[in-house]
């Protein structure tokens, strides 16, 4: 394998393991007093933490963060990665969670198009079957498509909470884009300035949630089961950040060390190697883990079109790595055929050069 094809190979493994991360954050939050906006601060304030740590200890890396030259680009690309995920939580108290799982979604379809645009990243056919396979894949796995037809709610009451899930699917798309912009930042600088903007525009959305929608709250649960009153409504308690519990507190690390900076870190990494068509085709792995955790942590049965849906996105992934690689190869064989050629022509010009000499 050539350096091109494992540059864009090893690329798609960071963005799997990242997909595959952030797909543990519903199981964690399962066990997490605390309101999802919250948890999703400290899943980018722990990366800031721990970056920073490792920082000190990496000889160099605070005066390359210094010298690296900041813009507006690594500052969006931080501002979108904190709402992609502040919002999408926010949403889940305000619509169904089928609704706000589909319109976050749509995110890395929003870059795809944008990149194609105004960064002239092309999309082969093979490329937009795959994305193709996997979106219809995730309609099936977050249960938009089912046997008895749709299953996204369009009911006014919904109308607020659908806006924000759809905010979010704009971040999302957002972030993936900005991120294709200065990948010649290094990715420890790139994602430490992420972890930065991320974690202070959460805290704006925690403001605005607090004091201008309602006062922050966390859902009751028993054994990661979320419980309701005779109503039918979710049972709900005012939230404290100075009265969480230990355990929460605990959960809540793992979470953000793991979903957060784990996650988000190899997503940053992706972002640099992948053109955003590819980083979409392997984005909604991120379903597929949330789904296997459901199911082995909490007995939650998935029906024949999850099935169907998680086989889909499987496929769609594989298929695109395999097409990717192989055209990286190709492009690598080609500059290594051109080397050659031109280390030919150089060795019988200096063959040519020494004959004259000798005449």
């Amino acid at each position: 394998m050539n350096p091109q094809a494992k540059y864009k190979l090893i690329g798609f493994v960071m963005m799997f393991a990242s997909s595959s991360l952030m797909g543990g954050i519903g199981a964690f939050a399962r066990f997490i007093d605390a309101p999802g906006d919250f948890i999703s601060f400290w899943r980018n304030f722990a990366g800031l933490i721990a970056l920073s740590l490792i920082f000190c200890f990496i000889p160099g890396m605070w005066g390359r963060l210094r010298g690296t030259r900041f813009s507006g680009m690594m500052l969006l690309s931080g501002i979108f990665l904190g709402l992609l995920s502040g919002l999408y939580c926010l949403s889940t108290q305000y619509t169904t969670l089928a609704n706000a799982s589909f319109l976050i979604y749509c995110g890395p379809v929003y870059s795809t198009i944008l990149a194609a645009i105004f960064l002239k990243e092309k999309v082969s056919w093979k490329g937009m079957l795959c994305i193709g396979a996997v979106i219809v894949g995730m309609l099936f796995i977050v249960g938009i498509v089912t046997p008895e037809g749709l299953t996204l709610d369009l009911d006014p009451k919904y109308a607020f909470g659908n806006a924000i899930a759809f905010a979010s699917g704009v971040a999302y798309g957002l972030y993936l884009f900005f991120s294709r912009y200065r990948t010649d930042v290094d990715s420890n600088v790139r994602a430490w300035y992420n972890f930065l903007f991320g974690s202070l525009s959460i805290v704006v959305l925690l403001i605005w949630h607090h004091f201008f929608l309602q006062p922050l709250s966390y859902t009751e649960k028993v054994n990661g089961v979320t419980q309701f009153d005779a109503a039918g409504q979710i049972i709900t308690h005012p939230w404290n950040m100075f009265t969480m519990p230990g355990s929460s507190w605990i959960v809540l690390i793992a979470a953000a060390l793991i979903t957060g900076f784990g996650a988000f870190y190899l997503l940053t990494c992706a972002t640099r190697r992948l053109k955003a068509g590819e980083l979409a085709a392997i984005s909604y792995q991120e379903t597929i883990m949330a789904s296997a955790l459901g199911l082995l942590m909490f007995n939650e049965t998935m029906t024949t079109f999850q099935l169907i849906g998680g086989a889909l996105i499987i496929i769609g992934g594989v298929c695109q790595i395999v097409f990717s690689t192989k055209a990286a190869s190709e492009v690598g064989e080609k500059i290594e055929a051109t080397d050659e050629i031109r280390e030919n022509l150089e060795r019988r010009l200096l063959d040519e050069e020494a004959s004259e000499e000798l005449k």
